[in-house]
């Protein structure tokens, strides 16, 4: 079956919207122009499954964190259940009350460089939760406080998101089922 066969039969998957914030702007991850650009802490996580990664334009912004945007998908073609379960098990909460975000932050060390790496898993609407989107935003490590902020910040910035359809349209919230 031909993908403009696919497209018309099936429709593609909402996409999570981020607000870019002034001086943001989304790149696609396969932009030559992020290898510099990207710390260290993220180096292993680049791959065929990373779709975007969203910084600032300048590099002397003060929030220079860049969000890493990666689709996931159930194993073996089944649902992000054992994976949603296995995060729970090691900590992930939802992100500022919100259940459909799940929230995971744990220190990781890369080589010499240690940092604080925070996952953020949505289930991909109406896929049965076989397919999803996951935010990484990784930090140099820093004093608890300041790391602090920082999550709050971010925990915002990816709440604050919708679900569009592929053309930007938002989606409407679900209608209330039973009757």
């Amino acid at each position: 079956m031909s993908a403009s066969l696919r497209r018309l039969i099936a429709p593609a998957d909402p996409i999570y919207r981020l607000p870019l914030h002034d001086g943001w702007r989304r790149m696609p991850a396969d932009d030559p122009r992020l290898t510099a650009r990207l710390p260290r802490e993220v180096g292993s996580l680049r791959g065929d499954s990373i779709t975007a990664i969203l910084m600032p334009a300048d590099r002397d912004a003060p929030l220079t964190a860049p969000i890493i945007e990666r689709q996931i998908r159930g194993e073996k073609f089944g649902t992000l259940d054992a994976l949603v379960d296995e995060q729970i098990a090691a900590g992930a909460s939802a992100t500022l009350g919100d259940p459909a975000i799940l929230r995971h932050g744990v220190r990781e060390t890369a080589g010499d460089v240690e940092g604080y790496v925070v996952r953020y898993l949505l289930a991909t609407p109406g896929t049965g939760r076989r397919r999803g989107v996951e935010f990484i935003v990784a930090f140099p490590a820093l004093p608890d406080d300041k790391r602090q902020v920082l999550e709050a910040l971010y925990d915002g910035i990816i709440v604050s998101g919708s679900w569009c359809v592929p053309n930007g349209n938002p989606l409407s919230p679900p209608e209330p089922s039973g009757g």
